[in-house]
């Protein structure tokens, strides 16, 4: 009787990493060829038409389970799709989580626990039900895994925010403002020691005041202003009403300005006041009258808008492929809005591609804090050494990292624990470095940069996002927004910085 062959288990490779320079780096190579090396030795069949793959999106926060390929795993996993027994083959145990440790576990376990036997290519350590069963101190090695991928994690984000913070601690101590940015009807003194009025614009935002109080509504207070030829606040050709409502609930016209912070509360990120700073600006009308027209506009807030009705990329979203805007298209109730090139549009021979807004809005939400990490500064050697330094520190963790899983693997050796001392006392050389230089990129920025992008990322993160605040901000920052679809990245242009650019993936890149 001829014996049937047992089916050779299937493995499934998970790719993660962070950022687009790990993107153009040799990262995606690497995790790849290991996967499929490990494949082959352990006559595993690598499903190819299959592969999980979370490419610029953080584990931090659990990203990458909540919206990403790792959460369509677990979804297969649970819904019986991919069968027990099967393998997921990752780098290290920081591609599947770097989240804290009791989120981060609960994510391994459960794999473990639906038949699944996760591989660490790094260290061609197999990890399972059966084999934590014969090996329960395994487990430790999993918890201090995933608590130094949180930790390194951590550190690094309050580094970031550190370096481009610091400046305006500093000049919060010397009296100076702390954001060159001002409301329209104040400009910024000479010696940067205050604010002052603009004569003419005050005695306009006072008319809006007294206007309201009269009882005329915002769209006819903008009107008037345009017929009789007002000159408007900025760069715009015209009054809005948008504008006149803003201005109405705007506490900077009493002199008050609110800064915030940006928090997570209960896994998602919230916008959160701090103290107001009374007498902060100049007061261009007083407290009685804003109160007054407060009380009549109770439950007419600001707008806001949070279901794509608006575009944010509006005046900035270019083509890939010709470099024409690129501008929402609505096609009636039952679609959904998207982006689109207007040469396609109109049919003068450029591809006809629709972005969905949402997935635009969707990744400037998440990624909202990479404009933190990747503010470039406007000298190229002083950033290109602030990256130098980023990239060598990973680098050092990762060869630590690879120091200890072989001292746990055949036992502790004087040359490895040398090794060991050796390369964590360079790593502390190289951070104290990246603290010197990011303090150095931090003076080189403008004030007003970096408190426009205080802003930007504050507008991004919070609740109830205003489009139209947030775009405007886009405006002060970038030139253009490149929709690069093939690549399925959003590359934003710096004004302050010619030819710097931030690059956010939204979507997988484009077979077309």
């Amino acid at each position: 009787m001829t014996k049937t062959k047992s089916p050779r288990p299937r493995a499934y490779s998970y790719i993660r990493f962070s950022t687009p320079e790990q993107g153009a780096g040799d990262s995606l190579r690497r995790q790849t060829d290991k996967a499929v090396k490990y494949a082959a030795q352990h006559n595993l069949i690598l499903d190819d038409t299959t592969t999980f793959r979370d490419l610029g999106v953080s584990a931090f926060r659990g990203a990458n389970v909540a919206v990403g390929a790792l959460g369509d795993f677990l979804s297969l996993v649970q819904s019986g799709d991919i069968k027990p027994g099967s393998f997921l083959l990752v780098e290290n145990f920081d591609r599947i989580s770097r989240d804290s440790i009791l989120d981060a576990q609960a994510v391994f376990t459960g794999l473990l626990s639906a038949g699944i036997t996760v591989v660490t290519l790094s260290n061609d350590r197999a990890y399972s039900r059966e084999s934590l069963r014969q090996n329960q101190f395994a487990i430790f090695e999993i918890i201090i895994g995933f608590i130094r991928a949180n930790d390194e994690s951590a550190r690094k984000q309050e580094l970031l925010r550190a370096a481009w913070h610091g400046k305006r601690l500093k000049l919060k101590e010397r009296g100076v403002p702390m954001t060159m940015l001002s409301p329209g009807w104040v400009r910024l003194r000479e010696d940067r020691s205050g604010f002052d009025l603009i004569p003419e614009r005050a005695e306009v935002v006072r008319r809006v005041f007294d206007l309201t109080l009269a009882g005329q509504g915002q769209h006819a207070i903008a009107q008037t202003l345009n017929r009789e030829g007002v000159p408007v606040f900025g760069a715009g050709k015209m009054w809005h009403r948008s504008y006149v409502k803003k201005m109405l609930a705007d506490p900077s016209v009493v002199g008050v300005h609110t800064p915030h912070r940006v928090e997570r509360i209960g896994g998602r990120k919230r916008r959160i006041p701090t103290d107001p700073v009374e007498g902060y600006f100049p007061a261009a009308v007083d407290r009685e009258t804003f109160e007054r027209v407060g009380t009549l506009a109770t439950g007419r807030g600001a707008r806001t808008v949070v279901n794509g009705i608006e575009n944010v990329l509006a005046g900035l979203a270019v083509c890939p492929k010709c470099g024409s805007t690129m501008t929402r298209v609505n096609k009636g109730s039952r679609s959904r809005p998207s982006l689109v090139c207007v040469r396609a549009k109109v049919g003068k021979g450029c591809a006809y591609k629709s972005i969905p807004c949402k997935q635009v809005e969707f990744a400037l939400t998440e990624k909202a804090d990479e404009f933190w990490r990747t503010l470039p500064a406007p000298d190229e050697a002083l950033e290109a050494e602030w990256q130098r330094l980023l990239a060598a520190e990973q680098g050092h963790d990762e060869e630590i990292s690879n120091i200890i899983d072989a001292i746990k693997q055949g036992g502790s050796s004087a040359v490895l624990l040398d090794s060991l001392r050796q390369v964590e006392a360079d790593r502390e050389t190289i951070r104290s470095q990246v603290s010197e230089v990011g303090e150095k990129v931090s003076e080189a920025l403008t004030n007003r940069t970096q408190q426009t992008v205080d802003r930007l990322v504050e507008g991004l993160v919070a609740t109830e996002r205003d489009i139209v605040a947030i775009n405007a901000t886009l405006r002060q920052l970038f030139n253009k927004v490149t929709v690069d679809w093939p690549c399925g990245y959003l590359w934003f242009h710096w004004k302050h910085a010619p030819g710097e650019k931030t690059g956010l993936m939204f979507a997988w890149p484009s077979d077309a």
